[in-house]
């Protein structure tokens, strides 16, 4: 779902920082979200409280099991200063620095990857039907190693919507 928060327009490397880590926390608007009539075993979210509250919106009282291998791809500012900069700055120097696995950020990409391998290999192991709660840009590489898994996706693209549902298929 939509994260509920608005971000400065300007903000230093700390603002941008204590901005990442309060949308991680945040509220989520309401969402709608189309999925198949199946009986699902289990239902995964992310370690993220807004991934509980979306799920919460599409299976009311139903349990979820947590882990941070659906996280979202963490970030951080690119480097400290008491400069106001724009967010989009911010947003584009933490993710270039990620796609060079500069160690700043919380994860690298080679990170990513792997957490993403782990997190398909898991599921692949569980082989159950299942829902995932998880983020834009982590779906991205989370459903490429579903592939290499095995399973058959039946939509691949470069951004995901709020409750876009995606069918992987073993």
């Amino acid at each position: 779902a939509k994260v509920d928060m608005r971000w400065k327009l300007m903000m230093t490397s700390a603002g941008y920082d204590k901005g990442c880590a309060d949308y991680d926390t945040a509220s989520v608007l309401p969402v709608s979200v189309d999925l198949p009539e199946a009986d699902f075993e289990r239902i995964y979210v992310s370690a993220l409280p807004r991934t509980t509250a979306t799920a919460r919106q599409v299976f009311e009282d139903r349990e979820f099991d947590k882990t941070a291998l659906f996280n979202e791809v963490p970030e951080r500012a690119g480097f400290d200063t008491g400069l106001k900069l724009p967010m989009f700055f911010w947003s584009a120097v933490s993710r270039i620095q990620w796609f060079f696995n500069v160690p700043r950020q919380p994860e690298t990409r080679a990170q990513t990857r792997l957490r993403a391998r782990k997190a398909a290999q898991y599921l692949s192991q569980k082989n159950e039907d299942c829902a995932v709660f998880s983020h834009g840009f982590f779906m991205i590489f989370l459903l490429q190693e579903m592939e290499k898994q095995g399973f058959q996706v039946d939509h691949k693209r470069l951004h995901y919507s709020n409750g876009e549902a995606v069918i992987c298929r073993k």
